[in-house]
């Protein structure tokens, strides 16, 4: 498998609520330049992006695809992001069942979260995740699969979900409220995937972990306080008997077990942990500034998801 030269690249979702920071991360101009198209799929009529030819040289075109012209819509490329959120899952499998009578050289398939892979317990959205790895796995003989987890994403998981109910001032952790948790941007992920997709083929891992920041419970209402959150209380619940009654019965959501793998260390990408690949990805931060808590924090005066229920 050699390297491509200003390859096309597709971004599936590419209007969705990840897909669409991927897809402005490859038309930034620290990207755009390193492909000689990029193409967005999208399943909807309307596209955020309008089609163009940049200054670079770097083509962009939109293709509206469907269960029956995947193989058709998908020729031509030689990397492919999947961004398909998690409602897409029977879609994803015939994505996966198109990929052999393809070109593509590079396959994102949609992770970019928690790395679920070494859990000792049943999540069904995880398990459809699992399913379409394996589906996708027997083409890998031509085809580089690249699975990037970022942990959460800064911008949806400082909220009452994750127990961090900043607006009433109270913090609620499963086990230690100390553990470090990593943390990534949208538009973060973006980076990263755009980051990997121009790297030789055969020097793009097969697994990726980043976090744009990883802190505690206990540095994150630190954080939110000095920023103008007011006084934030933390309390713990039992880890074993949360996690226990949790897992008891399979379930779609993923919040309640992100809760407590949150306080285990399994969303930690840090060194003696999951690991960490930032530097990979971007150098000494020469190709962008991570954004952290403190940066969220700023930005919402402490309060961040103010609105949400």
């Amino acid at each position: 498998m050699s390297s491509i030269t200003r390859p096309v690249v597709a971004i599936a979702g590419a209007t969705g609520h990840l897909g669409k920071h991927v897809t402005t991360a490859f038309l930034s101009s620290t990207f755009q330049d390193k492909f000689s198209e990029i193409i967005l799929l999208s399943r909807n009529e309307s596209c955020l992006f309008q089609p163009s030819s940049s200054q670079s040289g770097v083509k962009l075109t939109a293709r509206r695809y469907n269960e029956n012209n995947l193989e058709e819509t998908l020729q031509g490329i030689q990397i492919l992001v999947n961004a398909i959120g998690p409602t897409g899952h029977d879609f994803k499998t015939k994505i996966a069942a198109a990929l052999p009578r393809t070109d593509i050289q590079v396959y994102f398939p949609s992770e970019f979260g928690v790395d679920h892979y070494g859990h000792n317990f049943v999540h069904l959205e995880w398990h459809e995740k699992k399913k379409h790895l394996a589906n996708a796995q027997p083409v890998v003989t031509h085809m580089k699969i690249c699975r990037v987890f970022c942990g959460l994403f800064l911008e949806d998981s400082i909220g009452p979900w994750f127990g961090l109910d900043t607006q009433n001032g109270k913090y609620t952790s499963v086990g230690s409220f100390r553990t470090r948790v990593s943390f990534t941007s949208l538009g973060d992920v973006g980076r990263t995937v755009a980051s990997l997709a121009t790297m030789p083929v055969e020097k793009i891992p097969n697994i990726v972990h980043v976090g744009g920041d990883s802190r505690s419970v206990a540095e994150i209402a630190g954080i939110m306080e000095s920023a103008g959150a007011g006084r934030i209380d933390i309390d713990c619940l039992p880890y074993e008997e949360y996690k226990t009654k949790t897992i008891a019965k399979p379930s779609w959501d993923p919040a309640p077990y992100m809760w407590f793998l949150m306080g285990d260390g399994s969303i930690a990408h840090i060194p003696g942990c999951l690991g960490n690949d930032n530097d990979l990805v971007n150098p000494d931060q020469k190709l962008w500034k991570w954004k952290t808590v403190e940066d969220l924090a700023k930005e919402t005066n402490g309060q961040p998801v103010k609105e949400a229920v």
